[in-house]
């Protein structure tokens, strides 16, 4: 709008009337401004906290008197001019100030990685926002704003100064605060942004507390908080609220994942070199996920130093690994590059090892950044991984009938390109291609007669497979309200199971996979909006999902709300609700997590799975220090399957579907969590209270039981106190309650050996002498008893030496189960043993436990 004149003196001496021409059409105001004062003599009275001085303005040749000038240069501010005794005075309307938008990106100095969820706020108003997945921020600030504070848990806080509006983007470097100093990290990064029901965990935290084997683990440092447990003891499968580890959605640099353990379960696919930003979602998801029931976890890997390389290599009990990272054109573009390897086939290596069997792993990250300039920005990430595991028949620990062999393997690939499109919309557009496999084969031989047997080599091959792409974009239409919104489009290939058979007296026999073949669409939109001076938000949202084959169509609205009140006191209420879908299913075996389990899609036969969530938080923030949060919660689940058989990939390609059961769920339960975040003590208790139940109609008689994830109650406690600057000693203590398991009611004698082939048991029963005689069991109802507490005490300590020098060296060591309790790790209900098949052992319940006293050690070297 045009700048307003205020007359207090005739025109003769009206200092807006006199005469003066620019010396040029281009300059900044304050360039004006000088050369009237030193032309004309004229005394111009301003303000330079609501005046930006250095903006650049163009006149347009006809301004020909100070009063058309100023008119020209002030155009669009909210600024007035007012003549007074000879004096010109700039004044500022209340109703006319004027915002503008800051944008850019926030990097870690020294290396210009993008830090993912720094706070951005004006000290003024307090108005802000966070860095999002890509480090952008967008924040709009009055024109009476002279400066931002930029905070981060893990770096020093900076007060930035800013420049005129029109000078471009905004990009912060951000010092990295003393490792040394930096304790247990906030779930949240700052009060104001905390969440309940989301969790927010940067890789430094994960060498926090000690780990088995010295193997540090993202997923089991998750699993401190509430709410987040377990399947088996130490286990890095992870059970969000009594949901099945196939109902998390896991993201890895935005590629979905499949599986996600090593060696069976004890350790994840994810190296805590590699890794940048871990985020997990138990509810009010954004709407931008979609796909799975339980949680959403979130995990980022490192950009690359644009600096200079970099590098470190560590060594553990159980692994080694090596991360190298730079700069291919400084500043420009940069490489990051992780491989681990397991140590595990090293030691089967040795002679007095070799007949227990074979097995090892590897992980690959490669990451490539390319800045192609200030507003375009490509990556490219690649994983792999891959488990080989052979086991003898004639090992001594656990002696089989046959040899088995397992290799699974996973596969990502990602093509990203985010692109700033205003200083207020980001674009985010990735392709991904993703492959899950997995193989397993066993030799059996088979006695025919006293002198003769028959040899049989089975192989059994499971495959998911899927390209995808899609798009995210997020508008900050102002400080109060953010609108974010997308879409994409996935092809998914399964090839759930198929089969080969050679005999040594017969034909080969091949059973090749059904093929099934959809495409998933997606869209999704969400409006985030504080009212009432930032004491309300409200994020409602609406996520569509629909699967599509030739022979079956699924579509799904899946609303989201979540409602935040601000109280006094720096005390939260957070309400939210959230429908989520499922398109695909993992059909599992019932005791440890197998490489052996199914993933399915919907079909016509199978629906979709569906769940209902709702939750209730309260939080309390004392200083910066103390942490309290308290969460009720509710999910109802529909049309969720299970099987009421075996079902693994030798199993007959045609009838699957057709072991397959739908029933309902219900877990409810409620959490608490109290954490201290600074300080040279610092730690988290948390408490979970938890019922999970299952209802199928087919199953227990139609009655509702535990299911297999029920944990009464769950309780986590983990401190660490630092003694010195450069050494830390650390201790956790895990309790959670006994999981349900099946005994039967009665057990009948087999004297007619009906299950048995020539005296040979079927596979799903216990190896017997051909003497013994084979029992059945009754069952009345599932579930219907429970196991061992499961719980131990560990110790850690890390010593950092040579901080802040070139070559750094960093040893922890501790002990696992200090005092050497023997929890359920396999139970069986049998009349052998384990250990020793030469013994005759009563038929009753036996326990084994593997996880006893264990210390650890491991060293990292850093370049």
């Amino acid at each position: 709008m045009p700048a307003l004149s205020l007359r207090a003196q005739s025109s003769t001496d009206d200092p807006l009337q006199q005469s003066y021409t620019p010396p040029a059409k281009q300059g900044t105001i304050l360039f004006y401004i000088q050369d009237i004062q030193r032309k004309t003599g004229i005394n111009i009275s301003y303000s330079s906290n609501f005046l930006h001085l250095n903006k650049k303005v163009q006149l347009n040749g006809t301004e020909h008197t100070t009063g058309a000038v100023f008119s020209t240069i002030l155009q669009g501010t909210g600024i007035q001019t007012a003549a007074l005794n000879g004096k010109i005075f700039l004044l500022r309307e209340n109703s006319q100030i004027q915002y503008y938008t800051i944008s850019g990106f926030v990097k870690e100095a020294g290396s210009n990685e993008l830090i993912i969820g720094a706070s951005i706020y004006d000290p003024i108003t307090r108005k802000g926002t966070v860095s999002n997945a890509y480090g952008f921020y967008s924040l709009q600030v009055p024109d009476s704003c002279t400066s931002v504070v930029f905070s981060h848990v893990g770096y020093e806080t900076v007060l930035q100064h800013l420049p005129p509006p029109d000078e471009g983007q905004l990009d912060i470097h951000m010092e990295i605060r003393n490792i040394l100093q930096t304790v247990v990290v906030n779930g949240e990064k700052e009060a104001g942004t905390s969440q309940p029901g989301y969790i927010n965990m940067p890789v430094g935290y994960v060498s926090s507390f000690p780990a088995l084997l010295g193997e540090k683990d993202v997923l089991k440092s998750l699993q401190l908080y509430p709410g987040a447990s377990s399947s088996l003891e130490s286990s890095s499968n992870l059970l969000i609220r009594g949901g099945g580890s196939d109902q998390n959605l896991y993201l890895l640099d935005g590629v979905p994942l499949y599986h996600t353990g090593h060696l069976f379960g004890l350790f994840s696919i994810f190296n805590g070199d590699a890794v940048k930003d871990v985020s997990l979602y138990k509810d009010a998801f954004p709407a931008r996920y979609g796909g799975r029931l339980s949680s959403v976890v979130d995990i980022r890997t490192k950009d690359g130093n644009m600096k200079e390389w970099h590098g470190s290599t560590t060594v553990s009990p159980v692994s080694a690994s090596i991360l190298l990272e730079g700069p291919i054109v400084k500043d420009k573009s940069s490489v990051s590059l992780s491989v681990r390897r397991s140590l595990v086939d090293a030691l089967y290596g040795r002679e007095w090892l070799k007949d227990y069997g074979k097995y090892y792993l590897y992980d690959v990250n490669f990451k490539l950044n390319q800045i192609i300039n200030n507003r375009n920005r490509i990556y490219v990430s690649f994983y792999k991984g891959q488990d080989k595991m052979f086991i003898r028949s004639e090992n001594p620990v656990i002696q089989l009938f046959d040899d088995y062999s397992f290799n699974w393997s996973n596969i990502t690939a990602a093509l990203k390109w985010t692109r700033v499109i205003n200083p207020r919309i980001f674009s985010n557009t990735t392709a991904t291609y993703s492959r899950f496999y997995n193989v397993f084969s066993q030799n059996s031989i088979i006695p025919l007669s006293f002198n003769d047997s028959l040899f049989v080599k089975g192989k059994g091959f499971s495959r998911v497979r899927d390209i995808a792409v899609r798009n995210e974009t997020e508008y900050a239409i102002s400080n109060a309200q953010h609108l974010s919104f997308g879409g994409g489009y996935t092809y998914h290939n399964f090839a759930p199971t198929a089969y080969s058979t050679n005999i040594s007296a017969g034909e080969a026999t091949k059973r090749q996979s059904p093929r099934y073949y959809m495409s998933e669409v997606t869209a999704y939109a969400e409006d985030e909006l504080s009212l009432l001076n930032d004491r309300l938000i409200i994020r409602p949202g609406l996520h569509f999902g629909a699967l599509v084959q030739s022979s079956s169509f699924y579509a799904s609205a899946q609303p989201r709300l979540m409602m935040r009140w601000q109280l006094p006191h720096s005390q939260f209420i957070q309400a939210s609700f959230s429908k989520m879908t499922q398109f695909v299913h993992q059909l599992t075996t019932p005791v440890i997590n197998l490489p052996t389990d199914l993933w399915v899609p919907s079909t016509s036969n199978i629906k979709p799975e569906h769940a209902f969530s709702y939750s209730l938080a309260y939080q309390k923030q004392w200083g910066s220090q103390w942490r309290f949060n308290t969460n009720l919660y509710y999910k109802r689940l529909k049309d969720i399957v299970t099987t009421n058989t075996v079902l693994n990939i030798f199993d007959n390609s045609d009838l699957w579907e057709k072991k397959v059961i739908a029933g309902n769920g219900y877990n409810y339960g409620s959490e608490l969590l109290v954490e201290k975040t600074q300080g040279k003590l610092t730690g988290i208790f948390s408490y979970t209270l938890s019922w999970a139940w299952r209802q199928f109609d087919r199953i227990n008689g139609g009655k509702m039981y535990p299911y297999k994830e029920d944990r009464r109650h769950n309780l986590s406690l983990a401190l660490k106190y630092r003694i010195k600057p450069n050494w830390n000693v650390s201790a956790s203590w895990k309790f959670a309650s006994g999981a349900p398991f099946t005994l039967p009611a009665q057990i009948f004698p087999d004297f007619d050996w009906g299950r048995n082939i020539q005296g040979y048991l079927d596979e799903r029963y216990s190896p017997f002498s051909n003497s013994q005689v084979n029992y059945l069991p009754y069952i009345a109802r599932l579930n219907n008893y429970r196991l061992h507490a499961v719980h131990h005490l560990d110790l850690g300590t890390t010593v950092y030496l040579g901080y802040k020098r070139r070559f750094q060296h960093v040893i922890t060591a501790g002990v696992y189960n200090i005092y050497n309790r023997s929890n359920p790790f396999i139970v069986s209900f049998d009349q052998f043993s384990f250990f020793n098949f030469n013994e005759i052992y009563p038929l009753q319940l036996y326990q084994y436990s593997i996880f006893r006293t264990l210390p650890y050690l491991s060293y990292t070297f850093k370049f």
